[in-house]
């Protein structure tokens, strides 16, 4: 398979998982404000905060808005085409990357990406605001389907298990983040609120932080006691069988990483492998007294950046374009496709900008 074709696989699948996940967050986000405002009054700033912190940058939004809202936050992370991470980015991105390589997908994967390519174009903000749910819904089950046609008619090829490590690289590191920002912002919220009240606020923004990784269900059916941060934190970072788990989210993609390669737990053929293979194996033997020891954050931060790390070695092993050290060609006879010192070949140029959005 030629790189060009892999990491256009790679791409599209990450910038649909993406998409699908900022909708979600939205999404979760809106229906919170509405539960909460029903026993306390919210500080609504606070409450979108949190969004931007996960997934973009918070300096660039102060700098082209300035305050924190519903309008503020949605136009940004649904319409902004100026943030490589909006819906509105994502996926004219991932549809950009399926069309560069038309001929090796199938043509429901083309079609359902392109209709919801199409469908955003067609949707104003002021419908948005008017009804969130039914957009982000319509999102969410764009994107569902898609993965769903994904495995119902893509081969179980190279291909495949490129879009299977982007999918849980982009998994593993959102829900990372969801927790990290979440576990913060709640631990320091206490202030001004009763008992009562208090408690009440926790259980409502921790089935929030559950619904955010579509997990209160599954929660549940493991978890039958009262809602408790340790064994939400358990089951979104440890848990082995639950998809949208760090753990199960890890593992997945060393699955796909090393049936790429052909490594296994006693050898590893390339960085990704290794790295990916370390992370799975500490993940294995973790315990919450052994996160709680070093730190949530710092735990968190650790992962986040071993999932960069994983990313940036397979991009290097499979996408970068290299030339061998040989005698220097005159300018005028270096073809299209040759690197230079080292660098990518001009054709990937643009994906250089998707690698440059990835390690937002």
């Amino acid at each position: 398979m030629l790189s060009r074709v892999a990491e256009s696989l790679f791409w599209m699948s990450r910038y649909v998982e993406r998409a699908e996940n900022t909708a979600r967050f939205l999404d979760v986000n809106f229906n919170l404000l509405l539960d909460l405002n029903r026993i306390t009054t919210v500080e609504t700033p606070d409450c979108w905060i949190a969004l931007i912190l996960v997934t973009s940058d918070r300096e660039k939004f102060d700098s082209l808005y300035g305050q924190y809202g519903a309008e503020t936050v949605t136009d940004y992370l649904v319409f902004n085409r100026n943030n490589p991470n909006s819906i509105i980015s994502c996926i004219g991105l991932a549809r950009e990357n399926a069309r560069s390589v038309i001929e090796s997908i199938s043509s429901e994967m083309w079609e359902q990406i392109n209709n919801l390519y199409h469908y955003l174009q067609t949707v104003t903000p002021q419908s948005v605001q008017n009804d969130p749910f039914s957009f982000y819904r319509e999102i969410k089950n764009a994107s569902h389907l898609f993965q769903g046609i994904t495995d119902s008619t893509f081969p179980r090829n190279e291909g495949w298990d490129f879009v299977q490590i982007a999918k849980y690289l982009e998994r593993a590191d959102n829900a990372a983040r969801l927790i990290d920002v979440k576990y913060h912002m709640l631990e320091t919220s206490h202030a001004g609120h009763g008992d009562v009240v208090s408690g009440s606020v926790d259980i409502i923004q921790w089935m929030a932080v559950l619904k955010s990784c579509s997990a209160l269900e599954a929660f549940r059916k493991v978890y039958f006691a009262r809602i408790k941060p340790q064994s939400i934190l358990e089951f979104l970072i440890l848990d082995r069988t639950f998809p949208r788990s760090i753990n199960f989210s890890v593992c997945a993609a060393k699955d796909a990483l090393w049936r790429l390669s052909g490594g296994s737990a006693g050898r590893s053929f390339n960085s990704a492998d290794r790295l990916i293979g370390k992370m799975e194996a500490e993940l294995s033997y973790t315990t919450m007294d052994d996160i709680a020891s070093k730190g949530l954050h710092s735990y968190l931060a650790g992962l986040e950046q071993g999932i960069m790390d994983v990313g940036e070695q397979t991009h290097l092993t499979y996408f970068a374009y290299h030339t061998p050290e040989i005698e220097p060609v005159e300018e005028g006879l270096r073809t299209t496709f040759s690197g230079n010192g080292g660098k990518r070949a001009e054709w990937s140029q643009a994906q250089q900008q998707q690698q440059q959005a990835y390690c937002r």
